[in-house]
């Protein structure tokens, strides 16, 4: 029998889903942060699940209500300090819903109007938080991973045209890439992915929190151009995800100026910092970079995934990834996304944006951004009364603390910061992990939350105090 969509309950259906909507924003605080399930136990509960008959609209919610609340991360948890992960605004969410409802393709203007419009509107608004005027060309891309995919393949391009057409035998030497130690593995797996492979990349030793040594950085660029590599970009991080560590931006777009290499500046999570005062002289020198991440399902509070990527030059976008034979696909005025980035279908992640934007304001985002700033610096100087040592320098929403006891050697220590997060996580009150920073184990905090307290924060600071003080 073919589907009838006359046959849905849509009305009731949608009130269910309206009910569960509310009791998820609702109900953050009823349920367990980290769902506590066994591995084998869920995997188990979906056995068998799907098969040539459906159960229906009503049912399907039901049993979501059954088996997927219950089982799942409490990401909006007031006390979710763990990955980027954040509260995503009720506008963003139901905008979501609206997207999924309306698929369009964000691959081409004809199959998206709307949405593509929304998305230049979120690309122009973006633009000018980094101080880049509205000639520059942007698109959403499916997470920073791809949007640090796509920035290379550009500065490759850039640099070397020949590989283009003839792939790494049109090169004498060897193209390299250049970062901190603390950047994210993702720029490691966009060599992988261009063919660079792992030793295209040279990792730069870092400083403090995780900073890149720029003086190390221009003697290794200098290194490698004596022994025949070709150097070709660098890749800053603002907001690294381990300390949330900040490079220096305007001493590395002068070295990157000098030796003419392509920066690409990876804001993805500290990229809502440009909304404070307090914060923006850390990003001088960004509006000369040659691309930005940013990651607005990270502090901007939008559903994962919608990672934004910025570039000063649209013509090397249509040169780099105009389709060959695309017949098939009207043809419209102006370059579609499709001719202009790796994805031909792509989620219309602009309209979300637009939305939640559009609903709460970049005002909320500020406020909001200020106020976990706060919150982290406070239970800095909770932990430290308690006993704690503190990783100094804390700029962002990332605090890093470290339980030590006296006598005890770095080898125990380091196993004891890892009792701590585990007991912590398996009470169900709170979620965070744990991070190697300087050859240490730390425990890591990380808020980008928009329903965290201060009261919650105290409560925090107490349980792992108390925690440390029993297991140690």
């Amino acid at each position: 029998m073919s589907f009838d969509l006359g046959q849905e309950p849509l009305e009731e259906a949608a009130r269910r889903a309206a009910a569960l909507f509310v009791e998820i924003y609702g109900g953050l605080e009823r349920r367990r942060v980290d769902p506590g399930v066994d591995r084998d136990e869920i995997l188990e509960r979906f056995r068998g699940t799907l098969s040539d008959d459906g159960v229906g609209l009503l049912e399907a919610l039901g049993e979501f209500e059954e088996r997927v609340l219950p089982a799942s991360m409490g990401t909006a948890h007031p006390l979710y300090l763990g990955l980027v992960n954040s509260s995503p605004f009720p506008a963003a969410a139901l905008a979501d819903l609206l997207v999924s409802s309306l698929n369009n393709n964000g691959g081409a203007f004809h199959q998206s109007p709307a949405m593509t419009a929304a998305e230049h509107e979120v690309v122009r608004a973006f633009a000018r938080l980094f101080r880049l005027d509205e000639t520059c060309s942007g698109m959403l891309l499916p997470g920073g991973t791809y949007a640090t995919l796509q920035a290379l393949v550009l500065a490759r391009a850039k640099h070397f045209p020949g590989w283009q057409a003839q792939g790494p035998q049109a090169l004498r030497g060897r193209p390299r890439l250049y970062t901190s130690r603390a950047a994210h593995f993702s720029v490691e797996r966009a060599a992988i992915a261009m063919g660079l492979g792992r030793d295209g990349v040279a990792a730069s030793p870092s400083t403090g929190r995780g900073e890149i040594d720029v003086a190390r950085l221009e003697h290794c660029v200098a290194s490698d151009r004596r022994d025949g590599a070709l150097p070709f970009a660098v890749v800053a991080t603002v907001g690294t995800t381990g300390t949330g560590a900040i490079d220096p931006l305007l001493p590395l777009v002068e070295l990157c100026e000098r030796e003419k290499l392509w920066l690409h500046v990876d804001a993805c999570y500290g990229g809502a910092a440009v909304l404070l005062d307090e914060l923006r002289h850390r990003f001088d020198g960004v509006e000369r970079a040659q691309s930005i991440a940013v990651d607005p399902h990270k502090w901007f509070f939008v559903p994962v995934t919608a990672a934004l990527l910025l570039t000063r030059d649209a013509g090397l976008e249509q040169e780099t990834f105009a389709a060959g034979d695309a017949s098939y696909i009207p043809q419209v005025h102006g370059v579609d996304a499709f001719q202009r980035g790796i994805p031909t279908s792509r989620r219309s992640s602009g309209l979300t944006v637009w939305m939640a934007l559009r609903a709460h304001g970049l005002s909320a985002v500020r406020e909001a951004v200020r106020g976990n700033l706060s919150l982290m610096r406070l239970l800095e100087r909770l932990l430290a009364a308690g006993g704690f040592t503190v990783l100094p320098g804390g700029e962002l929403s990332i605090a890093c603390a470290r339980w030590e006891r006296a006598g005890g050697n770095a080898r125990e220590t380091d196993r004891l910061q890892e009792r701590i997060a585990k007991d912590v996580v398996q009470s169900g009150e709170a979620w965070f992990s744990t991070i190697v920073h300087d050859g240490r184990t730390w425990l890591r905090f990380n808020l980008v939350n928009l329903h965290t307290r201060e009261h919650h924060i105290r409560r925090l600071a107490e349980l792992v105090i108390a925690t440390a003080k029993r297991l140690g």
